[in-house]
């Protein structure tokens, strides 16, 4: 019988860059995934910054976040040979000279430096704007289909990957730690994302708030070029003089798909910072695997031996993925401890 040392279940943004992880540190593992499935990553445009642009305050171990980040995403580059990494600087629209000011003293303090640039850009053409912008540093865009089907690629010329729905219900434990169907593994860790958070999956975990979100494509009259711009929501340039257009959030309505309601909000954010015409083209939906807490869950599962739970990054999979990857592969082959405040367990009723 066939024995891995992991199995991961889903193949989103979390579990693609957990299964490279374990497999750098030289642990065996096996995919279990439906593409078609993954409800939030699929939509994800990608973005990834350490800045939370409306509050101006860092992400959460934003600094540790960053350096895995900028080394995690190369290596699968090289290692499948498809490209998905584009780093991107971020325009944040200033709306009066106070929001100018606020930037350019936190560009000039240690902690924010490295993410801030020094200076007032003007903006665009096309953009409603009186009081310029500032650019990020170090932040960009990861082409997330791009990267999921890559790794499940490479995984497949190994035969480490399966194309199906995992049923839980036909788990079973053994000496060396856990059964499925013919697969036998040290364990099993649940990368399921929104399928988990929305009770979708036979595995129950507590602790999730999820978060629905809308964006648009936009058909412009021309090239937006490399930019993503943030006025509230952001317009990030893509080919064909078109822009995505995002996001909402909304804490109802998951299965609803697209809303009125939510493209009239984006419309209306369109016709207050976009001088020239546009046209609506697309219109989706995703649920983000937010917690009520908002720190990620991963670690043991509370009541299932040999479970671990790899989820709960909301919409900063992108940018948190590498690191906590990589804490929870020392943690399981080194016996690096993990992050407490990301312990399962903590929602345990």
């Amino acid at each position: 019988m066939p024995y891995v040392d992991y199995i991961i279940v889903g193949g989103g943004i979390s579990g693609s860059v957990l299964s490279y992880t374990l497999m750098k540190h030289g642990a065996s593992i096996h995919l279990f995934d439906v593409p078609d499935e993954n409800m939030s990553s699929k939509v994800a445009v990608g973005l990834w910054n350490p800045i939370i642009m409306k509050r101006m305050k860092k992400v959460w171990m934003a600094d540790e976040m960053m350096e895995v980040l900028h080394e995690v995403y190369p290596d699968i580059e090289a290692w499948t040979q498809k490209p998905f990494f584009e780093p991107l600087p971020l325009r944040r629209v200033f709306r009066n000279p106070g929001e100018q000011n606020t930037w350019m003293e936190l560009s000039d303090q240690q902690s924010f430096a490295p993410f801030l640039q020094d200076s007032i850009e003007p903006t665009p053409s096309g953009i409603i704007a009186e009081y310029g912008s500032g650019l990020t540093k170090g932040t960009g865009r990861l082409r997330v289909n791009t990267m999921m089907a890559s790794v499940r690629e490479k995984l497949g010329e190994t035969y480490s990957f399966t194309e199906e729905y995992f049923n839980w219900e036909v788990v079973e434990p053994h000496s060396e730690g856990v059964q499925y169907k013919d697969l036998k593994a040290h364990a099993i860790i649940s990368c399921e994302g929104t399928h988990l958070a929305l009770g979708k999956s036979q595995l129950r975990q507590q602790g999730f708030s999820p978060v629905k979100g809308e964006l648009l494509t936009v058909q412009l009259n021309r090239d937006l070029g490399k930019e993503c711009i943030h006025q509230g929501h952001f317009m990030l340039g893509e080919k064909g003089q078109k822009a995505s257009i995002g996001a909402t959030y909304a804490w109802e309505g998951f299965e609803d798909g697209p809303t009125p309601k939510a493209k009239d909000e984006l419309i209306q954010h369109m016709d207050k910072v976009w001088s020239e015409d546009y046209k609506v083209i697309n219109h989706y939906a995703g649920t983000r695997p937010a917690t009520k807490d908002r720190r990620p869950i991963i670690g043991p599962h509370p009541l299932k031996e040999n479970v671990w739970v790899f989820n709960g990054m909301g919409s900063r999979a992108v940018l948190m993925a590498p690191y906590l990857a990589q804490n929870l592969a020392e943690h399981l082959l080194y016996g690096v401890p993990l992050i407490k405040e990301c312990d399962p367990a903590r929602f345990k009723s």
